[in-house]
């Protein structure tokens, strides 16, 4: 069985942004003091950041990602925006 092949740059920048958006997340459910206020700030500019990345996707690179997005609440509560 071959392995998944490499996303492409737009996707996998989108990736590492969506995990950088889960652990805000997760700081912010623990409220752990100063790593909960860093999520706090830095949410918003990750959101921003990955739906200009996603809106500049082709239709392809958005169905990749859509496929390598974890399926549950972290991918339904993640709105993507419509072009």
């Amino acid at each position: 069985m071959n392995p998944d092949p490499q996303p492409s740059a737009r996707v996998a920048e989108a990736l590492q942004i969506h995990r950088s958006i889960s652990a805000c997340h997760a700081h912010l459910a623990q409220s752990d003091g100063v790593h909960a206020l860093t999520a706090t700030l830095m949410l918003p500019c990750y959101r921003a950041e990955f739906e200009r990345l996603v809106l500049a996707m082709s239709a392809a690179e958005t169905n990749e990602l859509m496929s390598r997005l974890p399926i549950g609440e972290e991918r339904q509560s993640l709105s993507l925006p419509r072009a």
